[in-house]
């Protein structure tokens, strides 16, 4: 890109998070100019490659909701995405009813996205990646150019330029991610008495140690909703809570650190 002079692409992510595996890994990086796409697998490129590309303020890079993108890179490589026109921008100025991209797409460009559903929860750290998951993640950046200038019109007709810049300005170098497990964010815990809360933290410590190790997804470990349940009540503790996939001698020496918490 750089060496093409190219100002301005569309750009999107595929990742993992802790679907097939242990923590959240960025797997795919899709680009496309107006004429050619191109992936790139982060997994074959050195940070430097990728800080020097992400980094770039030479270069324009339109993502829808760039939130999570942002906050993916810079966990895992401490990388600040810059130069970035985030259509969702756009889509909140506008008040648009629905924001997802399909949606946005449809009212906007009468474009009907069909995508396949056995994608959205796709490997995408398996390599060679699968043809056709490659073309569904092509998919996200295919519009966006011709979005892009179909927002910013009604953008300016709605007389909203002004806050539009203001609103990238402010939200440039931005990254906002929480650090609090998505687990403790749902009502299941949240009801939990302090105690509970607290027997709760000792199983989910383990869990994360043993499933960090074992490189599985936390949830393969202990389910989410048996570890709720041992957190109201400890004497439901045996071993078939823990995956039946897990190595036997591995599933008791995780029993025998679980039993060690203090109630």
């Amino acid at each position: 890109m750089h060496n093409d002079k190219i100002e301005i692409v569309a750009m999107d992510f595929e990742g993992e998070f802790n679907l097939h595996q242990y923590g959240e890994k960025l797997c795919l990086i899709q680009i496309f100019d107006g004429k050619r796409f191109v992936i790139i697998d982060p997994f074959s490129i050195s940070t430097e490659e990728l800080k020097k590309t992400l980094e770039s303020r030479d270069i324009t890079k339109i993502f829808y909701d760039a939130s999570s993108d942002k906050a993916l890179v810079f966990k895992q490589y401490g990388i600040r995405i810059n130069a970035v026109l985030d259509l969702m921008d756009f889509v909140q100025l506008l008040e648009l009813q629905k924001k997802g991209l399909d949606s946005v797409l449809e009212s906007i460009l009468q474009l009907s996205v069909v995508k396949k559903k056995r994608f959205q929860m796709h490997n995408w750290t398996l390599r060679p990646v699968n043809e056709e998951a490659l073309q569904y993640a092509l998919g996200d950046v295919e519009h966006l150019f011709p979005l892009k200038d179909a927002l910013m019109q009604k953008i300016i007709d709605a007389d909203l330029y002004e806050d539009l810049l203001i609103k990238q300005i402010t939200s440039e170098s931005e990254i906002t991610y929480s650090t609090i497990p998505g687990i403790k964010k749902k009502k299941s815990y949240k009801s939990l008495s302090k105690n509970h809360k607290k027997i709760f933290d000792g199983i989910y410590t383990i869990r994360e140690k043993y499933a960090r190790e074992l490189n599985y997804p936390p949830n393969n470990v202990i389910s989410n909703t048996d570890l709720i349940k041992l957190a109201q009540n400890m004497e439901d503790l045996n071993i078939s809570v823990i995956h039946h996939k897990i190595p036997r001698k591995i599933r008791t020496e995780l029993l025998h650190s679980l039993m060690e918490i203090k109630i």
